[in-house]
């Protein structure tokens, strides 16, 4: 009996892990509503999961406002940027697809721009891993995710997918809004941690930059 109230048992580790993920999924939805403010949110998130959903740290949601604070202009200009692109992209996306129905001719624009978007939605899955974990100037960090984009296309291209599924998935749905973007950090932490490791120092700390 004393087993299954000790928090060391495996059922309350794991009944911890979800509410982690469904909590960090609800305060990320929270701190992205004014919009401007889904990049920082997006940076804390990725942090907090990585750090301590996945790699077992204590104190997620002290670790999340603390990037979130932290990381607010790099990762806010980053989603301005980029996030803007992708939007208008996407939105090309749709137009295209919807004029496709009437007319075969507009298969072709709409796939190319289904094609673009893999560029400024590869380069934020990379982005808010990078700067939740490294230093950088804005332009450091934009040439440093460039390189990550190109050296690891495969893992891109799987983030990159994983990120639009979730995304259809919440617009469809609605309801896995509540615990899709914790459990996309995480999946988005196995490429990006991978990475890390391969690029870093062994004994890199928080605020190096990888080699």
């Amino acid at each position: 009996m004393n087993q299954i109230f000790n928090p060391e048992n495996f059922f309350w580790k794991c009944f911890d892990k979800m509410a982690d993920v469904l909590g960090l999924s609800l305060l990320w939805l929270l701190c992205s509503l004014p919009v401007v403010t889904a990049g920082p949110a997006c940076a804390a998130l990725y942090d907090a999961a990585a750090r301590c959903v996945r790699g077992g740290e204590p104190g997620p949601y002290r670790r999340f406002f603390r990037t979130f604070r932290r990381e607010f202009k790099s990762a806010a200009l980053c989603w301005l940027a980029w996030g803007s692109a992708l939007l208008l992209l996407y939105a090309g996306y749709r137009i295209a697809a919807v004029l496709a129905r009437q007319s075969r001719a507009m298969v072709v624009p709409a796939m190319a721009y289904l094609v673009l978007m893999v560029l400024p939605a590869g380069l934020l899955c990379w982005l808010f891993p990078l700067v939740s974990r490294f230093e950088y100037t804005f332009r450091a960090l934009n040439r440093t995710a460039f390189q990550f984009w190109f050296a690891h296309l495969p893992s891109t291209l799987a983030m990159t997918a994983l990120l639009l599924l979730c995304e259809h998935l919440c617009v469809q749905l609605l309801f896995p809004i509540f615990f899709l973007p914790c459990l996309l950090a995480l999946a988005h932490s196995l490429f990006a941690e991978r990475a890390f490791r391969k690029h870093s120092p062994r004994d890199s700390q928080d605020g190096d930059e990888p080699a």
